[in-house]
C-alpha cells in the first residue's frame, strides 16, 4: 500500500463506519519496510505487541479481496482469506485444546482427555475440504501416556510441506500467534484492504481467526497518494494550467469518469473577485491519481492548499499542515467495477471518496 505509512503518520485517524467509532492512531508500524515480504504471522506479531501494550482496537492496512487479506498466512502457506483461514481458526482450537489437555497434572484425567480428544477428531472433516485421520477402539485402548496421545494427534492431523500440519514449523507458529492474539479478546479490528467488505464470509474467516468482537472493512478499493503543490503567482499561468489539466472547471463541466476534482471551498478564476476563497485543485484519476495546483499572491503562499487539505483530507485537523507535499488517501468506489458489479448505490456514482465526503462512511461494513 504504497504512501499508506505517510498518510497515516500525517493525519493520525482514521473514520469508520459510524462517527463514535472514528480511530485517533496512537502508532503507526512499517511491516513492509526495505519491501519486506509480509505474512500474517508479522501482522500477528506486531498485534500481540499493541495488545501487549494495552491496545484493543488495531487497523490492518494491505491489500485485499473480497476473499480477505492478500498476503500468505505464513512463508509457503496460501492466502489469509476465506479460502485457508477457517481450516487453519478449526486446527488452533485443536491446538489450543492440546496445550489445555497437555498442562492437566493428573494422569489419569489427562488420558481420559487425550482419548476424548482423539475420538471427537478421528476421521473428521476439517473446513476448506482436509480431513482428520481416523483411529481405532484398539489404538485408542493402546495409549498409557501423553506423549503417546500427542503423537497420535500429530499422526491423524493432515499434512502440509509434506509432514504433519501440527508438527511443520510456520503452521507451529501462525497456530501459536493466532492462539495469543484470541486470548487478548480484541474489541475492534479496522481493516483498510480492496473489497474486503464485500464478502461477508470472508469477513467472518478474518474475524473468528482473530478471535476480535467486530472487524470492519471497506467493501470497496482502498487508495493512498503523494501530491506535490503547483503554486502560480499569475492567475494566467494558473488558468493555463486548469485548462490543460482540468478543463471541465472552466465551464462547469462534470468530473470525466473516474475523476474527482476537490476544491479548496469554490474555485474563482478572478483574483480580484469579492469574498474571494483559496484557489486550489486535487485532481484524482487512475492510476497516477494526483496533481495539485494553487493561484496565491506571492511565491510560497499555501493558503490556498492549506485549505483544501483542511477541508477534504485532514478533517481532524490532526497533521498541522502549513504547506509542500501532502498525503492523500480514501476509498474508490468506481475502480474495477463491471456493469454486472457495480459500484454501490450508496456512493452516489463518485469515483473517489476522501474524508470530507458523506458517502465514506457507508462504503465500510462491520462483522458481525
Amino acid at each position: 500500500m504504497t504512501w499508506a505509512i505517510g498518510y497515516y503518520n500525517a493525519y493520525r485517524f482514521e473514520l469508520s463506519k459510524n462517527v463514535a467509532d472514528d480511530m485517533i492512531i496512537d502508532d503507526v508500524v512499517d511491516l513492509a519496510v526495505g519491501n519486506a515480504n509480509v505474512t500474517l504471522v508479522d501482522v500477528l506479531q506486531a498485534m500481540i505487541s499493541a495488545a501487549n501494550a494495552g491496545y484493543s482496537e488495531l487497523m490492518i492496512v494491505a491489500h485485499g479481496s473480497p476473499k480477505g487479506l492478500i498476503m500468505p498466512m505464513a512463508p509457503g502457506m496460501g492466502s489469509a482469506d476465506k479460502d485457508n483461514l477457517p481450516k487453519m481458526t478449526e486446527i488452533a482450537g485443536i491446538v489450543a485444546e492440546r496445550d489445555r489437555i497437555g498442562a492437566i497434572s493428573n494422569a489419569t484425567q489427562q488420558l481420559a482427555e487425550w482419548v476424548t480428544l482423539l475420538k471427537r477428531v478421528s476421521g473428521s472433516n476439517i473446513a476448506g475440504g482436509a480431513q482428520w485421520g481416523p483411529i481405532t477402539a484398539n489404538q485408542l485402548s493402546a495409549i498409557s501416556s501423553g506423549a503417546d496421545a500427542r503423537k497420535w494427534l500429530e499422526t491423524l492431523a493432515p499434512t502440509v510441506n509434506g509432514q504433519s500440519i501440527l508438527t511443520d514449523q510456520s503452521s507451529v507458529t501462525l497456530f501459536t500467534l493466532r492462539n495469543q492474539i484470541v486470548q487478548k479478546k480484541l474489541k475492534r479490528v479496522e481493516v483498510r484492504a480492496c473489497n474486503l467488505g464485500g464478502d461477508a464470509a470472508g469477513m467472518t474467516a478474518l474475524r473468528e481467526f482473530l478471535g476480535a468482537a467486530v472487524v470492519l472493512a471497506p467493501m470497496v478499493k482502498t487508495f493512498y497518494g503523494h501530491v506535490s503543490p503547483i503554486l502560480f503567482t499569475r492567475e494566467s499561468d494558473y488558468i493555463s494550467w486548469v485548462t490543460r489539466n482540468a478543463a471541465w472547471l472552466l465551464n462547469g463541466r462534470p468530473d470525466p469518469g473516474n475523476t474527482r476534482t476537490y476544491l479548496g471551498d469554490s474555485l474563482f478564476l478572478k483574483m480580484d473577485a469579492k469574498a474571494t476563497t483559496p484557489l486550489s485543485v486535487l485532481k484524482l484519476w487512475q492510476p497516477g491519481f494526483q496533481s495539485c495546483a494553487g493561484v496565491a499572491g506571492h511565491a510560497g503562499n499555501y493558503a490556498m492548499i492549506k485549505s483544501l487539505v483542511v477541508d477534504n483530507i485532514d478533517v481532524k485537523n490532526t497533521s498541522n499542515y502549513q504547506g509542500g507535499p501532502f498525503y492523500v488517501g480514501g476509498l474508490d468506489p468506481v475502480a474495477g467495477r463491471t456493469t454486472v458489479n457495480p459500484p454501490p448505490a450508496a456512493a452516489s456514482g463518485k469515483a473517489f471518496l476522501l474524508a470530507s465526503e458523506p458517502e465514506y462512511r457507508a462504503m465500510i461494513v462491520s462483522n458481525p
